[in-house]
């Protein structure tokens, strides 16, 4: 049975390469490198999801006296324009960890 495998691959291969001639090196590179990279791309791993994230908004309160809170899934150092009691502020994102397991998201329009 091998002898019949070996033989029928050896015509075929033969066939391949008198139908093609001299680019059958070139055809068979190119299968291997169009191989190559469709390997790869199956391999590589997926992008992350965006995650939500809560932020706490600095020197900011509600009415009750708690901080103000924000969710997004924004990245760190994204600038964003709120409201808060009755206009708009602009913040800054950040990656600093508060005790009650948010991030900081620090004050920008005043000092």
């Amino acid at each position: 049975m091998p002898v019949l495998v070996s033989l029928t691959l050896d015509q075929g291969l033969n066939l391949l390469g008198t139908a093609l001639g001299p680019w059958l090196l070139v055809v068979l590179l190119a299968a291997a490198a169009a191989g190559v990279g469709l390997y790869r791309r199956s391999r590589a791993t997926p992008p992350e999801p965006p995650r939500v994230r809560r932020f706490t908004l600095l020197r900011t309160e509600d009415a009750d006296g708690t901080p103000v809170r924000f969710e997004t899934t924004r990245p760190a150092g994204t600038r964003i324009t709120p409201w808060i009691d009755g206009r708009q502020r602009l913040y800054e994102l950040t990656d600093v960890p508060l005790e009650d397991g948010t991030y900081a998201a620090e004050p920008l329009d005043r000092f």
